[in-house]
């Protein structure tokens, strides 16, 4: 799963999923596609039809103008590029967006503690990756690009 999400990021960033690079997303727009996966992602699985009802379009991946087959549905909203997988024991919805620069990851992880309105937890101490396990979902927020291309990978899972 890891390895897709780096592969689905370095193609929408670079251009090659999309007809055109994505922008960096700035964190109101962010918080805004994580309230939509928490709202889609239940014990059912992921609601595509909720997803378009809220604006999100079905996309597809493709690399030098040819399609590429997903292994899970995409959807993009604004500067946003969304999977999801709804047909598993835990469902996923996953953000990805390009950021301004490193220190809006900081602002997007304090948008999200107020957001999701519980405690954020660490791993090992660190700050990110950072987990929040709102009502009936786990949150995970990591970091992705590089210092000079940033990125984060929002992923929401449904939890028991």
């Amino acid at each position: 799963m890891k390895i897709l999400y780096g592969c689905l990021i370095a193609s929408v960033f670079s251009g090659s999923a999309t007809a055109a690079p994505l922008s960096s997303a700035e964190t109101p727009e962010i918080i805004s596609g994580v309230e939509s996966c928490l709202a889609v992602t239940s014990s059912t699985g992921v609601d595509a039809e909720k997803l378009r009802a809220d604006g999100w379009a079905a996309m597809s991946a493709s690399e030098d103008g040819k399609p590429v087959p997903s292994p899970m549905p995409l959807f993009s909203k604004g500067n946003l590029l969304l999977i999801q997988q709804g047909g598993t024991p835990t469902p996923i919805c996953a953000i990805m967006a390009k950021v301004p620069n490193v220190p809006a990851v900081r602002q997007i992880v304090g948008a999200l503690d107020s957001a999701l309105k519980t405690a954020r937890k660490g791993k090992d101490g660190k700050s990110i990756p950072a987990y929040w396990f709102p009502e009936g979902h786990i949150v995970e927020l990591a970091t992705t690009g590089t210092p000079e291309a940033p990125g984060v990978r929002i992923v929401v899972g449904y939890r028991k």
